[in-house]
């Protein structure tokens, strides 16, 4: 379905983001029936899956009813114009509870919300309501104490992985058009591979990280507003100011991210979220292109079977051999290598997150540990309580440098990377270990592919590109230069059009 055509033979659910505010701008179909159409696939499809776990019903039939009275009354819509969207619970939410999947934040009603969430409600976005995710967004499957475990649409036996597993859910199910997560060592790239979605993890500091938990999205309680904080601009709310992410290593790689239908619904989703907002000072200030700029065929890809610290099914690798010799059809110049430097990246970026510890987890759920999900206390727990010697940290630091600096060097020459997504395809929720290759791995081992590419700040797009010996579906890793996320995206759609 091209961007814009509506097709009779699909339900409105089945459209991709920009087909519904494409209709809805031209007065085919009102917002309000949009939201209704997706209100009813809660309603049959969220009972068993528990893909969203705070419905905001009520706001957003208020929000499609305002968007439908603008466009009566001639005005232009935003961007977005009646889009029904969720958002990952570990993202805050202004009027929405926002609990991170924690009995902690059971009651948490923030007043003000993301930065990103804000600026998608401002193109005229619908917030349906908050996806599901594991505690603190700390596991390979969505689930917690506070409200249960979330399914794939795709069967009762199958997880949608984690951390951003809800909003995948949704959007794979026809309840939402899109979501919007988060993505720290896979938690939306990982998803999308498991129930046949695309994803993007942006460069860092594309999007503000402004309004995840933990960080503590606001101090005080400031009145709601209705203005989005704008790219470039800085909110003046009375009271203290909002408090930024911080730089630590997560508040410096996690990205805001954006899980949807089709490719060609990321890069928009992009645009509107992108830009400082004068609170996250990891934010900055790029010239994005378009992938519309892009000649495929004229950028050389590189290909290879992992990131070279742990082992990938056969299967997913010939996926991504397949993907590569899709681009070579079109014309593009394609190499089967890895870059070099890369098979260190997981093992890097594991002893960082060991070093730095999860402090503002700690902080936040000390004296109130008997309410934490086991997995979320033991991880919470295990890590350093104190910062490692500065020795240990300068050496981590200069070893990332210098695989950072291998691997660059490498994509001067091969600005497009196709690698797999994870060691393996969907799988039962619950699963804690992993069989490959005569090897038994972790989930944060069976997601080694995802945090190599983090470690990088290179942006990367998930899209399918075939399905498993199960049947499953396969999803293989666009990697990119950092801030040439046009790129990736551009080469992703070309994927999606034609891998069979």
């Amino acid at each position: 379905m091209a961007t814009g055509e509506a097709s009779a033979e699909l339900p409105v659910t089945a459209w991709p983001a920009l087909v519904i505010a494409d209709q809805v701008r031209k007065g085919m179909i009102t917002a309000t029936d949009v939201l209704e159409a997706h209100l009813e696939q809660v309603r049959s499809q969220n009972p068993t899956l528990n893909a969203i776990v705070t419905l905001a019903e009520d706001m957003a039939r208020e929000q499609a009813a305002n968007i439908d009275s603008s466009i009566a009354a001639g005005a232009v819509p935003g961007p977005l114009a009646g889009v029904p969207f969720t958002v990952k619970d570990l993202i805050a939410t202004r009027g929405v509870r926002s609990t991170a999947g924690s009995l902690i934040l059971r009651d948490h009603v923030p007043a003000w919300g993301a930065t990103a969430v804000e600026r998608l409600c401002a193109a005229d976005a619908v917030l349906l309501g908050k996806a599901n995710c594991p505690e603190f967004g700390l596991a390979v499957h969505t689930g917690n104490r506070l409200f249960g475990e979330t399914l794939s649409p795709l069967g009762p036996d199958l997880s949608p992985a984690g951390s951003s597993g809800g909003d995948a859910s949704a959007v794979a199910s026809g309840m939402a058009a899109f979501g919007i997560g988060t993505d720290y060592g896979g938690s939306i790239r990982v998803p999308a591979h498991c129930t046949g979605l695309a994803a993007l993890r942006p460069t860092p500091g594309l999007i503000p990280g402004t309004g995840q938990i933990p960080f503590p999205p606001w101090p005080g309680p400031f009145p709601p507003g209705a203005a989005p904080f704008a790219p470039g601009t800085a909110p003046s709310p009375p009271g203290p100011a909002p408090v930024a992410p911080g730089n630590s290593l997560q508040a410096r790689l996690q990205s805001i991210a954006p899980i949807a239908r089709r490719v060609g619904d990321l890069w928009p989703l992009l645009q509107v979220m992108a830009g400082p907002d004068g609170i996250d000072v990891n934010a900055v200030l790029a010239t994005l292109g378009h992938p519309d700029q892009v000649s495929v065929a004229d950028l050389p890809v590189a290909w290879c079977a992992g990131d070279g610290s742990f082992p990938v099914r056969a299967d997913l690798v010939q996926a991504v051999e397949s993907a590569a010799n899709v681009l070579a059809d079109l014309g593009a110049t394609v190499i089967a290598r890895r870059p070099p430097g890369l098979e260190r990246a997981e093992q890097v970026y594991a002893a960082l997150r060991g070093i730095e510890g999860l402090p503002e987890h700690r902080a936040l759920v000390t004296g109130r540990e008997a309410e934490l999900t086991s997995y979320a206390r033991e991880l919470i727990y295990a890590e350093p309580g104190r910062p490692a010697g500065s020795a240990t940290l300068r050496e981590l630091t200069a070893a990332a440098d210098d695989l950072r600096a291998e691997v660059a060097a490498f994509m001067r020459q091969w600005p497009i990377l196709l690698m797999p997504v994870a060691s393996v395809p969907g799988f039962p929720p619950g699963t804690a270990e992993f069989r490959v290759g005569g090897q038994v791995l972790s989930g944060a081992q069976m997601e080694s592919c995802c945090r190599a590419v983090t470690l990088l700040g290179a942006p990367a797009v998930v899209v399918r590109c075939g399905s498993s010996t199960e049947g499953l579906p396969v999803g293989v890793q666009v990697v990119g230069r950092p801030f040439h996320d046009a790129e990736t995206v551009a080469v992703a759609a070309a994927l999606e059009r034609h891998v069979e």
